[in-house]
């Protein structure tokens, strides 16, 4: 019975630290040392791993399954795509650099058909 409350304790783990994740990219505010999340996500896979070692059954086995491969995704995900957070970003009220890009449409854009315009850009990377 003990098995079955450590796999559910692996995802309710995974679970929180994801909601945790989210809400920090969705206010723009991933930490520069995202050791607290890898170390949450470490945890989270060994208690897994300790709760299929003890055969816990599908009560158990299924969340411990699910959070030892969330976990192992968002670790990996976290080692590939190093998103940077430096210190040289376009500030309010600074001129847009000139780029080029595509629009929602598929259509190619241009940062200088914005000239004269007050214009509010946000670019989003999903860290993931």
């Amino acid at each position: 019975m003990g098995e079955t409350y450590l796999g559910l304790a692996s995802l309710v783990v995974v679970a929180i630290s994801v909601r945790v994740w989210i809400r920090a990219v969705k206010r723009v505010e991933i930490p520069k040392n995202r050791g607290g999340f890898v170390a949450a996500w470490l945890v989270a896979a060994g208690i897994g791993v300790a709760a299929l070692a003890g055969e816990p059954g599908w009560s158990g086995g299924i969340p411990a399954g699910l959070a030892i491969f969330a976990s192992t995704f968002l670790l990996f995900t976290v080692a590939v795509g190093g998103q940077k957070v430096g210190d040289a970003a376009i500030q309010v009220g600074n001129t847009i650099p000139d780029f080029t890009a595509t629009d929602e449409h598929g259509q190619p854009f241009d940062s200088k058909s914005l000239a004269g315009h007050p214009v509010l850009i946000k670019f989003f990377r999903g860290h993931w």
